[in-house]
């Protein structure tokens, strides 16, 4: 199983993507799943190839992603849990990061295959052309 990527539908007013020459700027929210890909480019792949699936666009280049919010679990009664989200751009992927118990300041990588995220969903902002 993989992450699922889903664009959050956009609010009234102007829409950037449907304007030609303009640039893509959306919200894409991850789901993570039960077998996290730590590996040595580490995280879910995420690029031009996926954003092009994910809209039907045909965009040639991300410019930026911004984290939105981190991987949250949003899912009423269960226990809160949060990990921090990162874009990882030399690689293309979208990486998750929790503490170890050792102290506030130490953050690792969810290991690999973990389950410790299943189900929780990050928020991305997403430009490309």
């Amino acid at each position: 199983m993989a992450a699922s990527f889903a664009t959050r539908a956009p609010g009234e007013g102007f829409n950037a993507w449907k304007v030609p020459g303009a640039y893509f700027d959306a919200i894409v929210e991850v789901t993570a799943d039960n077998a996290y890909p730590l590996t040595a480019t580490s995280g879910y792949p995420f690029g031009t190839t996926q954003l092009n699936t994910l809209t039907g666009g045909a965009f040639s280049m991300i410019e930026s992603v911004e984290v939105v919010n981190p991987w949250t679990n949003n899912n009423a009664g269960a226990a809160a849990s949060c990990f921090v989200a990162s874009f990882d751009k030399a690689h293309g992927s979208v990486r998750a990061f929790g503490s170890n118990g050792a102290g506030p300041a130490t953050l690792l990588e969810v290991a690999n295959g973990a389950a410790t995220i299943n189900g929780l969903v990050c928020s991305l902002r997403v430009r490309a052309h």
